[in-house]
């Protein structure tokens, strides 16, 4: 059997001020009450702690090493109690989002900053990953909160939306399509075209306009479009929000209609179980933050105003 929790600290409440009398009133308790406590704790423990006099309190060679052992036990018990309250706060913590790459550049930092604000001992992990890989990410439990596409009824999630994000034509400055307020896909399809290799908006829209568009180069990334864009190498369609991770190209970049292609977004979370308090705390953030993707991104030359 092993002293408690409380027993150590009343120890060291004797041991601190040297003196029975002195400590029970420090710990709001009776003299006789507390002698008895240190007894117990020295009849665990097969050790005298203390040299008692009628005038004085000492620690024996034994006590001194058990104060040592009993200081450190109690100040674990108190930092992890402390982590622990601070964690259901919502104050401590980690918190794993998973993102399309386009919102964990244009969404993150500025929600990650106002969380920072009042919680800057929480963690946050970002994990960048397609519309399935953000969605398999959640549904197994390995993050906490999605930035995504908003998926067709699965069930299982909660689905919060925090706005739309449209395919805008990009095109390198001077070029004819950005001299209008928009541009029809017919128009668009008219030029040499820098696609993506995962392309099913652009040729689901031109397959409803009639026309077919001339691939002069297929690239994967949205930096690599946008720089042979800039290039004068063709025109490209994308989603708007992926304008931010291409500010280094100068571009313009105009609203593509007739049809106009939007994809609505969202925040995802599982509905069970409950969303742990520093996650809870991020997805309130993430809930005030208005879906802005050509916030603060100077760089890029728009032939509309920002959206």
């Amino acid at each position: 059997m092993n002293p408690t929790l409380a027993q150590l600290r009343l120890v060291l409440a004797v041991a601190e001020n040297e003196s029975f009398t002195v400590a029970a009133e420090r710990v709001v308790m009776s003299q006789p009450a507390l002698s008895r406590a240190v007894k117990e704790v020295e009849r665990v423990t097969g050790a005298r702690l203390f040299d008692r006099t009628t005038r004085s309190v000492t620690l024996t060679a034994d006590g001194r090493e058990f104060v040592r052992v009993a200081e450190e036990i109690v100040r674990a018990v108190d930092g992890g109690l402390g982590r622990f309250r601070a964690y259901r706060q919502g104050m401590s913590g980690t918190v794993a989002v998973a993102a399309l790459p386009a919102l964990a550049a244009c969404v993150m930092p500025y929600a990650g900053r106002r969380f920072a604000e009042s919680r800057p001992d929480v963690q946050v992990r970002i994990v960048e990953g397609d519309t399935d890989e953000v969605l398999a990410h959640v549904l197994a439990g390995r993050v906490d909160i999605a930035l995504t596409e908003a998926p067709r009824s699965i069930e299982g999630l909660e689905v919060r939306p925090i706005g739309e994000d449209e395919m805008v034509a990009v095109s390198a400055p001077g070029h004819p399509i950005a001299a209008g307020p928009d541009v029809s896909w017919r128009d668009w399809a008219a030029h040499p075209v820098v696609a993506f290799a995962d392309s099913a908006r652009a040729d689901d829209a031109c397959r409803r306009s009639g026309v077919v568009y001339h691939s002069a180069y297929v690239a994967d990334s949205a930096a690599t479009v946008v720089g042979l864009v800039a290039a004068g190498l063709g025109v490209a369609a994308m989603p708007l929000s992926a304008l931010p991770l291409t500010a280094q190209a100068s571009v313009m970049v105009t609203p593509l209609v007739e049809p106009r292609v939007v994809r609505p977004l969202a925040v995802v979370t599982r509905a069970v179980p409950a969303l742990a308090p520093p996650s809870r705390a991020f997805l309130e953030v993430l809930s005030d933050v208005r879906f802005d993707p050509l916030h603060r991104t100077a760089p890029i030359q728009r032939a509309v105003p920002a959206h």
